[in-house]
């Protein structure tokens, strides 16, 4: 999940417009933290960041279906946008720019579910967080939702990225080889695997793994808490 343009003056369009929603997000955060009087700022932003995130992703993954299943055409890609960029002149004139028209149903609908996993991987990422900023805000940082839901997160960030990748290439594949191609040429498939979502995977085991002992922990002082009040 991420902004791109292929023109630098909306491309700084829609960066502006991502930071004055992130203002306002932080504004208003900020506003109500000060009228109720919370001691909680920094938790009080993050867990609005985040839970804004998760609607803007949700909100995003609908447009782009609508944008993608409903249109014909199909903005290319990565390695698939350039191959065929070289190539255009050996094809129908129905590639201009790395932009695809008449693009069957399929691919389309391969593309958009690669998407789609995508954009639940970011926003599940979001989801965690907002979920360990309301129980600290609730005074359970430990809670057991907590590490349950950063390990569930791992799984479907490693999973949801790569999956979603592969899709999209899959996608971005079919949609140029289904232009009038002469006969011995063919758009190439090339598999590329991303890291980030195994490295970001790892953290996140790592945040389960300690919260689930900090919970432990706190379970352990407060049984101790209550032996100790009951010699008393």
């Amino acid at each position: 999940m991420g902004l791109t343009s292929d023109d630098l003056a909306s491309g700084l369009s829609m960066l502006v417009l991502w930071l004055l929603i992130a203002g306002l997000i932080v504004a208003f955060s900020i506003a109500r933290a000060r009228r109720h009087g919370s001691t909680t700022l920094a938790l009080d932003v993050t867990r609005n960041a985040s839970y804004a995130f998760v609607l803007l992703a949700g909100a995003g993954a609908v447009m782009f279906g609508i944008s993608t299943l409903s249109s014909p055409s199909v903005s290319l890609d990565g390695t698939t946008s350039s191959w065929v960029v070289d190539q255009q002149d050996s094809v129908t004139p129905l590639a201009h720019g790395g932009v695809v028209d008449d693009v069957p149903f399929g691919p389309r609908l391969v593309i958009y579910l690669g998407t789609l996993l995508g954009i639940a991987a970011s926003a599940a990422i979001a989801w965690a967080i907002y979920n360990a900023t309301r129980r600290a805000g609730e005074r359970e940082p430990f809670h057991r939702s907590v590490s349950k839901t950063f390990g569930v997160v791992a799984f479907v960030v490693m999973v949801g990225a790569v999956v979603g990748e592969l899709l999209k290439q899959i996608g971005m594949t079919l949609a140029a080889r289904s232009l009038e191609w002469p006969a011995g040429l063919e758009p190439p498939f090339e598999l590329s695997i991303p890291l980030w979502p195994f490295a970001v995977a790892v953290g996140l085991f790592a945040l389960s793994a300690i919260f689930r002992y900090g919970a432990r922990l706190q379970n352990e002082t407060e049984q101790l808490r209550h032996e100790t009040d009951g010699l008393i």
